[in-house]
């Protein structure tokens, strides 16, 4: 179904970068985790940044605990940055060597993630985003096929060290929402437009212990 508010072309944000965690899976499949920042005039997304932002990642506590919770089939590959205050900015990947996970007893099948929900000060659509984290071992599970206490726990660490790190590096986590173009839709209701903007992270939290599926075609993010 089109979206009938969509504005075609590139998208222009003003004050944001978009920053992107890289996943490698057993099955070969890479995928993403789309998020966005709030950046200050004199940032510049550099292969440097990149680097300093995914090393200190993989040296917080959040990483440390959460990977424990991956298949060691599972990589944190690395994280890339595009700043979105220009139309058609490149993409800019970090270079420094991938992290593996060290769960125990195989992973789950690769379309498997745990949600963590990312809230700001508003509500309604457009004032929330979701994480959905891949990678999963057997032995981050609890009985009935759930994720443990401790795993939920580690979700929300693991995000949470992802917003602190990117703290350091200037970049506030925030929620990004492209403009859109008024519209009417499907059922006669009469959408307004909205501009772009971009709203900040107040809270971190995994909602339920519910393994999600996710089906989406290799590299798709």
């Amino acid at each position: 179904m089109p979206d009938n508010g969509r504005i075609p072309g590139a998208v222009v944000i003003a004050n944001t970068i978009q920053v992107r965690l890289i996943w490698s899976l057993p099955n070969g499949k890479t995928v993403y985790n789309v998020l966005h920042g709030s950046v200050a005039g004199g940032f510049s997304a550099t292969t440097a940044v990149a680097d300093a932002i995914f090393t200190a990642l993989k040296a917080n506590a959040g990483w440390t605990a959460w990977r424990a919770r991956l298949s060691t089939g599972v990589s944190l590959t690395g994280i890339d940055l595009r700043d979105l205050r220009t139309a058609n900015m490149p993409i800019v990947q970090s270079t420094t060597a991938a992290a593996a996970g060290t769960g125990a007893t195989g992973a789950l099948p690769p379309g498997d993630a745990l949600v963590v929900t990312l809230r700001t000060a508003l509500v309604g659509r457009g004032s929330r985003g979701r994480v959905y984290l891949p990678g999963l071992d057997f032995s981050a599970l609890a009985a009935g096929g759930v994720a443990a206490a401790g795993t939920v726990t580690d979700s929300q660490g693991f995000i949470t060290g992802v917003q602190t790190v990117l703290t350091a590096s200037a970049v506030t986590l925030a929620i990004a929402n492209p403009a859109r173009q008024a519209y009417t839709g499907s059922t006669g209701a009469a959408h307004a437009a909205r501009p772009a903007g971009i709203l900040p992270i107040t809270g971190i939290v995994c909602r339920n212990n519910i393994i999600d599926h996710q089906r989406r075609r290799a590299g798709r993010s």
